[in-house]
Formats: C-alpha cells, sequence, structure tokens
C-alpha cells in the first residue's frame, strides 16, 4: 500500500484542527475539505460585501484557509450553496437549534466528502466531532445514523471521541493507532485547549463559536416568515443575502417592508432588490434605503416610504422627496415622515419570553 491519505472536514474551528493534527502526527497524509452552503458569517459578506479596507479583509478572511495554513495541510473549498437552499427549506430530519438543518448538513457533507476522498484516493474521513457537544447531531446513535445514510458507514474518524465510539475500519485494519486517540466528550472546552497547546496550536478562532445564520435566533424568524408567505416554498441567494438586512416589518400579510441600518446595508438592500420589488430612497437627504417586497399598492408604498424616512435624519422633516425604483420604472413622491416606534411591533425578530 502507498501513502495513508485521509480526508477532513474543516469548519475553520479548533477542534477540526486538533483532530487534523492528531492525524497527521501519525504519518498519514491530510488533505483538508471546506463547505461554501451560503449561511457562513463571515464568508457571505467576504463573497457579497467585499472588503473596503486591510483590517476588514484580514477580518473576513476564509476560516478554513487560516486554520489550514496554520498546520500547514491543502484544502479544498467545494461550493454546496445550490444544494444546500433546497437542503434547508425541507430538511428530511428537521431542523435542530432554529433553522439549522443540522443532520441532514452533516450527511451531505460526508456524501461530498466521501466523493473527494475517492478523487484522491484517500481511505478515511476524519472529523472534530466530540460526543455529546451537539445536542441534535453528536450523540452516538445520531452518528451512525448520519453515516449510514451517507454512504460512509466506519469510514468517519472522529479523533477527539474516537475511545468512545465503536472502533473505526480504519482502526480495525491498522491505518491508525487505535492508542493515539482520544476519549473528549461533552461540551467543556479544557480538553481542547490542553490539547491545542500539547500539539503547539497557538493560533485558532474563538473556541466553540458559532458562525452560521440559521443558528441566529432572529434570522430563523425572518426565514420562516418569508416561507410562511411564500407559495412556492424555495428559497434563492438572493433571499438569503436580504434575510440578513436591516429590518423587516410585515405588516400587511401581503408583503413586507426592510429598513437599511447603515450605508453598507442600504447598497446591498439596493443591489439584492428582486423583481416586482420596490427600492425606495430619499433624493436629497442621505438615509436608509426600503424595500418592499410581495404584492403591494401605491398606499403601501407611502407607508414604507414613511417608516423609511423616520429612520432618516429628515424625520421632522414636514415631507421628504423620495424615488421609487420598480424595474425600469422610476417615480418621485413626496413623503411625510412617521416615526417608526408606531409600527415597531410589526418588526420581525426574535422576542424575548
Amino acid at each position: 500500500m502507498g501513502k495513508i491519505k485521509a480526508v477532513a472536514l474543516m469548519s475553520g474551528g479548533l477542534d477540526s484542527m486538533l483532530a487534523t493534527k492528531v492525524i497527521e502526527k501519525l504519518g498519514i497524509e491530510v488533505y483538508g475539505i471546506n463547505f461554501y452552503t451560503g449561511f457562513c458569517i463571515t464568508e457571505q459578506r467576504r463573497r457579497v460585501d467585499g472588503a473596503k479596507s486591510a483590517a476588514s479583509k484580514k477580518k473576513l478572511e476564509n476560516a478554513a484557509l487560516k486554520s489550514a495554513a496554520e498546520i500547514e495541510i491543502p484544502v479544498e473549498i467545494v461550493d454546496i450553496s445550490e444544494e444546500y437552499l433546497k437542503m434547508v427549506t425541507n430538511p428530511r430530519h428537521g431542523y435542530g437549534s432554529n433553522v439549522n438543518p443540522c443532520i441532514d448538513c452533516r450527511i451531505h457533507m460526508l456524501r461530498e466528502a466521501h466523493k473527494y476522498m475517492q478523487k484522491i484516493g484517500a481511505q478515511f474521513i476524519v472529523t472534530g466531532e466530540v460526543v455529546g457537544q451537539r445536542p441534535m447531531s453528536q450523540h452516538k446513535n445520531t452518528m451512525r445514523m448520519i453515516e449510514k445514510e451517507a454512504g460512509v458507514a466506519g469510514l468517519v474518524l472522529r479523533p477527539l471521541s474516537a475511545k468512545l465510539l465503536e472502533p473505526t475500519i480504519p482502526e480495525k485494519t491498522g491505518l491508525v493507532d487505535r492508542e493515539a486517540l482520544y476519549a473528549i466528550g461533552g461540551r467543556g472546552r479544557n480538553p481542547q485547549m490542553k490539547l491545542a497547546r500539547e500539539l503547539g496550536i497557538a493560533v485558532f478562532p474563538n473556541p466553540g463559536g458559532g458562525c452560521c445564520f440559521l443558528t441566529d435566533q432572529t434570522y430563523a424568524e425572518r426565514f420562516f416568515d418569508l416561507m410562511k408567505h411564500r407559495e412556492q416554498k424555495t428559497l434563492t441567494m438572493e433571499d438569503v443575502v436580504r434575510l440578513r438586512l436591516g429590518r423587516h416589518f410585515r405588516i400587511k400579510e401581503t408583503h413586507k417592508i426592510i429598513i437599511g441600518r447603515n450605508e453598507a446595508e442600504n447598497d446591498l438592500i439596493e443591489k439584492y432588490a428582486g423583481e416586482n420589488m420596490a427600492i425606495i430612497k430619499a433624493t436629497v437627504e442621505k438615509g436608509p434605503v426600503g424595500l418592499i417586497e410581495g404584492i403591494f399598492e401605491d398606499s403601501d408604498i407611502v407607508l414604507a416610504a414613511a417608516i423609511t424616512a423616520g429612520y432618516g435624519k429628515a424625520k421632522n422633516m414636514d415631507s421628504v422627496e423620495f424615488e421609487i425604483i420598480t424595474g425600469s420604472v422610476r417615480r418621485v413622491m413626496d413623503i411625510k415622515p412617521v416615526d417608526p416606534q408606531i409600527y415597531s411591533k410589526f418588526i420581525i425578530q426574535h422576542q424575548v419570553k
């Protein structure tokens, strides 16, 4: 047999770095793989928003690329965003935290990792999963079910929790020394921090942090609101971006209003406005940009513009001139600002109970 190879799922977090380093120390060649789903906070902002300064560019660097560079392994970035859009609207195994299809997500990623494993001639897959760390997808029975559905039963090695699990094929066949693996379990982080020091990993992201819009409570509320009011239960990448922007109001069942909170959001609201939506922006006074999405009439546009004006610097003026852009049609309206607090109960957001 030639050189032993493994494919490691690299999230950019500490656990996947540790798992990869443990296997690499056994003399095994490790090739990282990272998935772009469209919902990763940093990666979406890097691709969609862009960086306007050296500092922001550094902040928006791909976490998987940074962590792979730190432990000196190659990493392949695979775009699965199209498949993910279909999955997130109707996950077979339901949602975990908020709108995160964590089990379906794991199955899909392992299938893709298996394809890459076969492509490069690797023998098994490595993940940084820890038994009991995540409430839905990291229990022993669930892990076995995920492997089976992904078609990789016995091929997924979890070095951090291996001694708490049944031996995998690479362990049984002698490719990996089980005694060199660990028995870390639960949600605590101290064992991982200790192991990082032992392995000489000095630079790593904030441990245990989330990076996905789908686990955000307000994002989830907006997602479910959109699906409730959309006849065709489909999602586009433009929807994904708009869901994170601005303040969202659902005053009528037929449409919703989005109002930008800063210049960057204003630019993106204009850029990602879809067909049959109306962009609402002041012609003179600089202020927030509004968007009305759905089925609406002129009276709805007037109200949306009035609320938008209420968030701007011209909120105390008798009237503000607004440009209304619907497709290629542009028109101007004089709008009297209203106090947006009157309509705050219509904001789509997580409500603390």
